[in-house]
């Protein structure tokens, strides 16, 4: 039997990326093969985006922040406000293609299911890489591993969906039951970043599958949100220090020791030489972070599977 879902968009400023994207939205919500809804989840916008929610587009459903906070929140107000088993985030400046929530939904069949991927594609109709996330360790830390996008024709023929590492938060299908039972996206990661690729390992950690199917496709914008509302060196320095974050909490204690802490160390020595002071910044912001660190090293502490097997089965 089909679920039933619930799209959740967060939404600050965005009223041109609503106008131009909700109504594309709203009709394949509409071609869903079960109930489907759409929430938009407005955080504190100061443009004319609820004005517009409310005369333009009526059936949807609206939640409001009365102050800004950030993504995550975003998500979770509108993930608590869901009705439905799946949910389906969603960026403003991203468009679902045709059939994309119908094929994304017959993969949660699998009661291990946690997370679908679409297929995504930049305006220029470019593949981006993100659609489908694999790793592998090199210089102490975590790489994503480039995929063949010439391989995709292939892919789409076998009707197959593939297992990722994580899912892009910017476009993915959720068990919303799940979501919530892992506590959502964790606040370390605030504002924004990695917030995605922390779930998805918690996730995983849980026996959960996480998985890219190419058949299902959405068009992103070439400017994502984050860089319409901050400045570039704020983005790259949180980028950095969230990626502290995520190591700092993920990785065997003996990785870290042995080979991610002296190669960062190394890094660091050479931008400080090079008077390079982003990445001295954002490891000196982690580092006073590390109670919380501590913490989510803890909660995660007790797993079915560890990062080394999780690696392993996204790689095949």
């Amino acid at each position: 039997m089909t679920l039933k879902c619930s799209i959740i968009i967060p939404n600050f400023n965005g009223e041109t990326l609503l106008q131009q994207n909700l109504p594309s939205v709203i009709n394949e919500s509409k071609k869903f093969n079960n109930d489907c809804e759409v929430i938009v989840v407005d955080d504190a916008s100061s443009d004319n985006s609820v004005k517009i929610l409310q005369a333009q587009f009526p059936s949807v459903k609206l939640v409001q922040h009365k102050i800004n906070k950030g993504f995550a929140e975003g998500i979770h107000s509108g993930v608590a406000a869901a009705k439905y088993e799946l949910v389906f985030l969603l960026n403003s400046d991203v468009q679902p293609l045709e059939g994309c929530l119908n094929k994304l939904e017959k993969y949660f069949e699998r009661a291990d299911t946690f997370a679908v991927n679409p297929l995504i594609l930049n305006q220029d109709n470019e593949v981006n890489q993100s659609s489908w996330t694999r790793s592998q360790f090199s210089h102490g830390r975590l790489k994503l591993r480039p995929w063949d996008t010439s391989d995709l024709p292939a892919m789409k023929q076998s009707d197959e969906a593939y297992l990722t590492l994580y899912c892009s938060g910017g476009s993915v299908m959720m068990r919303k039951e799940m979501f919530e039972e892992l506590g959502g996206f964790s606040d370390l990661y605030k504002p924004f970043y990695y917030e995605d690729f922390d779930l998805g390992l918690r996730a995983w950690y849980q026996g959960w599958s996480s998985y890219f199917y190419p058949c299902a496709e959405v068009i992103h914008a070439d400017k994502g949100t984050i860089e319409d509302h901050f400045k570039s060196d704020l983005i790259k320095s949180t980028q950095r220090r969230n990626r502290y974050f995520l190591e700092w909490v993920h990785f065997p204690k003996t990785r870290l020791i042995f080979s991610t802490i002296p190669f960062t160390l190394m890094q660091l020595l050479g931008e400080l030489v090079l008077l390079d002071k982003k990445n001295i910044k954002a490891f000196y912001a982690a580092i006073t972070q590390f109670k919380t660190i501590s913490a989510s090293r803890k909660a995660i502490s007790t797993k079915k599977l560890q990062l080394n097997e999780i690696i392993n089965l996204t790689d095949d």
